[in-house]
């Protein structure tokens, strides 16, 4: 299942998949027997998943079945086709996304939304269990139902749910006025994605997949085409794409796979084509020795300015990890990665440094063009200052490679990654496995199991050399072919480097002075001298949720919660009463960024750097939170690792650090950040959002660059030691735990933290909530309005039941406006409407908003009619299936929350703090749901909308 695949998503511009790409020069030539043990030779293929069925049906129908017990009772089914955007034709450009969206408006079986209704009867809810997804080139379906029993108490995928996939692989109907209906829909997604960065994107992608289709076969489409292809080229793609040899089906989850697998023929009856399948070959894109291109573009909306550096690599279709050779290299590659990441992250956190955040990788798009590259967000007017550190870097990694110590790290990084996987192997998600097998389907990468990986870390990773991962990155540039992408706001055009300047500082890099990297020794401990331990006053067993409590004699309260959901995971969450608002006003600022100043500073004798180099084989995270009124810690490790989180959670309450270096960095990144924030449509529409609902509360205002002047890290430093009080917090445990080791260890780290002064109270920041306000933003270049509605009702008094109806309520509504403002009205690609009953501030508020972006000239239109949906649950007439529908949903995503051990760890922490009820109530919503009436919501709709809405709409410009 584990690919060495660096799967990373840049921020800003787009999601690029930073994968393996393997060309000629960058392995080694000679076959060395010692480099693979007794895994093989180089050119021997990876094992295939042995626990995994796979095969190909008589109708040549490809197959991939993986029994998996977790999560217990789901089944996830995938429906994979070879066939996106690139194989459109002309008149067809966003006809394959189309397609993917008529598969859920009607099939043979399930006409009209009868498919979305079923699923809905299961307790599936569009989004987290029913979705689908087109790209260039493929285009992929996926639902997730509960299993069944047959007659023998075997678990089964429902006959219905497969008739489903089945129905998708050759029955889409296309009904003519399904078809009109959806192209509204696929409009207003298409309006979603307008904005700055696609605009930059479409830039770019014209000079980046030059020669290539990629150029015009963006899968969203073109709106001309959408608004107004005929019915029949819709299905004319449908029919020469969606055939029994171009797609797989793909089967994870708790079931019997034996016998899905001997029964999987009469399910599915899709004719094997009368003729092979012709695929338009791609063209690849290929380096050209010596080309150094320079692109520079300004928009007013970008919210800050972005150096990209593609450096193009020659296209091998062997890019797949299919064989030993391969698959040593995407360690290899895999290794650089961590490597890169930690120097850019270290080089973040300093003040000297020209960029916020920096990135770098591999990127193959289906054989067409692979490119290594490097990203930046470049600080405001440093965009020469950034693109220049980035090729000093670039050349760094290209002349010395990485020191012994990186390397060591990254090799423990790495494997300690992999034996958590494994030892999590009988309690992997069964979503994790999906995206392998279709991987395989499409790319050929081959699914392996994870301890064959272990295994094969193992052997492997001792021969890899110093020497050989220099060589490797070396090759990641050796057909210098660069393109040079400089993207920024028209506030910083007269700061940015002519293309002639850039390609001088191309030039001056390859001839530049960079210094060597140099080997770094961490062997000191995290702590100098264990603690003089305190002790446990007191221990109570509550038989109800569960649970074991115990009082430190510090004063902290304890919460032990073990489950099965995992078999190497313990989860920490801590909850205290008391945040921002109990804060002077002139220290706001501070307190609101201490958590960020310490994360970027360290704890205890390490800074941030020296921190993450010393856990580079540890799988234990940690940070602390505050918002306006509560504070948490939450961390996480496996069980080996136990005594670091404690240690960790030590330094945090004895030792909290905030160093000047990181701090003006941290600033800077905010400067850079709020210096365009007003230029961008949304930031300035939900800065408008907070100030409204907030009244301008003091507290709870968007962050200005004024305020920046404010941060003082004295402030910061003493908020940190205030909210360092372990007697404040209850500490929750949840996971596979170790009871005594967990009592050794709270005795030891836990109760030995010194008591501090109590503050476990919240300060009411008396916010008056507005009514009947109606505030309009008008900013922007694209026809696209954002719509957030919202009814404020303060001082209703919170209880569990009333937290259920709310939810209930919210889940109603959130089915009722899809159906109505996108399935009747294709007026939204999304419309959410959200419910809640909070105890804070007290003794209570319920709240209710409604946000959907829409054409701008609908908004009035689609406004009402939300209206006239909210005004129908007021007055009694509430869909009584739809009801149970939402009742359903709710009850079946609570049994999956019930299988993550941070939610539970949050609900119990939730319970005693904020919510002050008894554990027992953990185990309770399901009651609660199913006890919610018609009349409930009724009840609450009719007080909400008593209050006057609040409502705040963007606009454009003009």
């Amino acid at each position: 299942m584990y690919t060495f695949k660096n799967l990373s998503k840049i921020p800003g511009l787009m999601a690029l998949t930073l994968s393996l790409t393997l060309f000629s020069c960058a392995t080694s030539g000679a076959y060395k027997p010692a480099l693979y043990g007794n895994l093989g030779a180089p050119k021997d293929a990876v094992p295939f998943m042995p626990a995994a069925r796979t095969g190909t049906l008589p109708n040549g129908l490809k197959y991939y079945i993986l029994e998996n017990a977790m999560p217990e009772g789901r089944a996830y089914l995938t429906m994979a086709v070879h066939a996106g955007s690139l194989q459109e034709e002309d008149d067809q450009q966003g006809l394959a996304h189309f397609v993917e969206h008529m598969a859920f408006n009607g099939t043979e079986r399930f006409p009209k939304s009868e498919l979305i209704e079923y699923l809905r009867s299961l307790g599936m809810r569009w989004g987290p269990e029913v979705n689908a997804y087109t790209s260039y080139d493929q285009t992929v379906y996926g639902i997730e139902v509960p299993v069944e029993a047959d007659g023998e108490g075997r678990k089964i995928v429902p006959d219905q749910a497969l008739a489903v996939i089945d129905d998708w692989t050759r029955a889409v109907t296309f009904a003519p006025e399904e078809v009109d209906s959806e192209r509204g829909v696929v409009l207003e997604e298409y309006r979603t994605r307008l904005g700055a960065w696609e605009r930059i994107w479409r830039k770019m992608a014209a000079v980046i997949f030059k020669g290539t289709p990629y150029v015009d076969r963006f899968p969203i489409g073109v709106p001309e085409i959408i608004g107004s292809a005929p019915r029949e080229r819709l299905v004319d793609y449908y029919r020469t794409w969606y055939r029994a040899d171009n797609m797989a089906l793909v089967f994870v989850g708790d079931f019997d796979g034996e016998k899905l697998e001997t029964e999987l023929a009469s399910h599915f009856s899709a004719s094997a084509p009368a003729s092979s399948l012709e695929r338009p070959s791609l063209i690849p894109s290929n380096p050209k020795k010596g080309n150094l291109a320079v692109e520079i573009n300004t928009d007013p909306e970008l919210p800050h300015t972005r150096i990209d550096l593609f450096y193009k690599l020659p296209v091998n279709k062997l890019t797949n990890e299919t064989d030993l050779a391969s698959y040593r290299q995407g360690i290899i590659n895999n290794l650089i990665d961590r490597m890169l990441s930690m120097r850019f992250d270290e080089a973040a956190h300093k003040p000297d440094t020209p960029y916020t955040a920096a990135g770098a990788g591999l990127s193959e798009y289906a054989g067409a063009v692979n490119n290594y590259m490097f990203i930046a967000i470049a600080k405001t007017g440093s965009a020469e200052a950034a693109l220049s550190a980035l090729l000093l870097e670039k050349e760094k990694m290209a002349r010395y490679g990485f020191t012994d110590s990186e390397i060591d790290q990254a090799k423990r990084s790495l494997l300690a990654d992999m034996e958590r996987i494994v030892s999590e192997k009988d309690r992997q998600h069964s979503s994790g496995y999906l995206d392998s097998f279709v991987n395989h389907f499409i790319n050929g990468d081959t699914p392996t199991d994870t301890s064959w990986d272990l295994n094969a870390l193992t052997v492997l990773l001792p021969g890899i050399s110093t020497r050989e991962i220099a060589g490797a990155a070396k090759n990641y540039f050796a057909y210098k072919d660069l393109t040079v992408f400089i993207s920024a706001p028209d506030a910083d055009a007269a700061s940015l480097p002519n293309p002639d300047t850039v390609r001088r500082l191309v030039k001056q890099s390859e001839r530049a002075s960079v210094p060597r990297p140099v080997n770094e020794n961490l062997d000191a401990t995290l702590l100098d001298r264990r603690p003089t331990p305190g002790s446990i006053s007191s221990e109570t067993k509550d038989e109800s949720s569960g649970t074991i409590q115990w009082e430190l004699s510090n004063g902290a309260k304890v919460i032990l919660k073990e489950t099965k959901n995992k078999n190497n995971q313990i989860v920490l969450y801590a909850m205290a009463r008391g945040g921002l608002t109990s804060v002077p006003e002139n220290q706001i600022v501070s307190a609101d960024l201490s958590a960020e100043m310490m994360s970027a500073s360290g704890v205890g004798p390490y800074s941030r750097s020296d921190l993450a180099k010393k856990l580079a084989d540890k799988q234990v995270s940690i940070s602390f939170g505050v918002s306006g009124m509560l504070r948490n810690v939450q961390g996480s490790s496996t069980t080996g690792d136990l005594q670091t989180l404690f240690e960790l959670l030590y330094l945090h309450f004895t030792q909290p650090r905030i160093d000047p270096e990181p701090v003006a960095s941290l600033i800077d990144d905010y400067r850079t950040e709020l210096a365009q924030r007003n230029e961008n449509p949304e930031a300035l529409f939900y800065d408008e959002v907070t100030r409204t609902l907030y009244n301008n509360n003091i507290y709870y205002k968007p962050m200005a660059m004024e305020d920046l002047e404010k941060i003082n890290i004295d402030d910061a430093l003493a908020f940190l030691k205030q909210a360092s009080n372990p007697g404040d917090y209850t500490f929750v445990f949840t996971g596979n735990l170790d009871i005594p080791a967990l009592r050794s260890f709270t005795e030891a780290y836990l109760a030995s933290i010194p008591p501090g002064e109590t503050w476990n109270t919240w300060t009411d920041p008396q916010i008056v909530r507005p009514e009947n306000v109606e505030r309009e933003v008008r900013k922007g270049l694209e026809e696209k309005s954002l719509v957030y509605l919202s009814w404020m009702l303060p001082k209703t008094e919170y209880t569990a039941a009333g937290s259920a109806a709310a939810d209930v309520l919210s889940e109603y509504l959130d089915n009722k406006l899809m159906e109505r403002i996108r399935k009747q009205m294709g007026g939204a690609y999304s419309i959410s409407g959200n419910v809640s009953l909070s105890p804070l501030p007290s003794p209570g508020e319920t709240t209710m908003s409604v946000y959907f972006p829409c054409d701008p000239q609908r908004v009035q239109e689609l406004r009402t009619a939300v209206m006239e949906e909210l005004e129908l649950v007021a007055k009694g007439t509430i869909d009584k299936d739809a009801f149970n529908k939402s009742v359903e949903g709710l009850k079946k995503s609570f049994d999956l929350k019930m299988q993550d051990n941070g939610y539970i760890g949050r609900s119990l922490a939730y319970l005693t703090t904020l919510y002050n009820l008894p554990l027992s109530h953990l185990e309770q919503p399901p009651e609660l749901y199913q006890a919610v009436t018609v009349q409930d919501l009724q009840g609450m709709m009719g007080k909400l909308l008593a209050r006057g809405v609040v409502s705040v709409i963007l606009y454009p410009a003009n």
